[in-house]
């Protein structure tokens, strides 16, 4: 798993790429905690490059919406592939996630209230 970091119109754009697998599940959720606290409530997690999420991959994602949702901010996943989709809906986590084709359109998305 890769992560990389940047900032752009205070929003945090993290792009993860490989597996997030078990593995990888405990430097990922210090990483994203680290950036959600650091942050301004704005979080993008751009999922393009990853092939496969299993159950704790999962719950990293999870942590960081908890995270963020507790100190009143929004997290949208962008870039999400076939099989990343398929597991989300699988697990109903579409319902809870907003996600976006593209980080553009996610960045986009951030300066326009949710959508119930």
């Amino acid at each position: 798993m890769i992560q990389t970091h940047q900032k752009e119109n205070n929003i945090d754009i993290v792009k993860i790429s490989g597996r997030l697998v078990a593995a990888d599940a405990p430097e990922a959720r210090e990483n994203l905690k680290a950036i959600v606290e650091g942050g301004e409530g704005k979080l993008i997690v751009d999922l393009i490059g990853v092939q496969f999420i299993d159950s704790s991959g999962l719950s990293v994602l999870i942590s960081a919406f908890k995270l963020i949702r507790a100190r009143e901010g929004r997290m949208l996943l962008s870039g999400i592939t076939k099989n990343v989709q398929t597991l989300l809906e699988l697990t109903r986590l579409s319902e809870i996630f907003e996600m976006f084709a593209t980080t553009e359109a996610a960045i986009e998305a951030m300066g326009h209230p949710p959508k119930a």
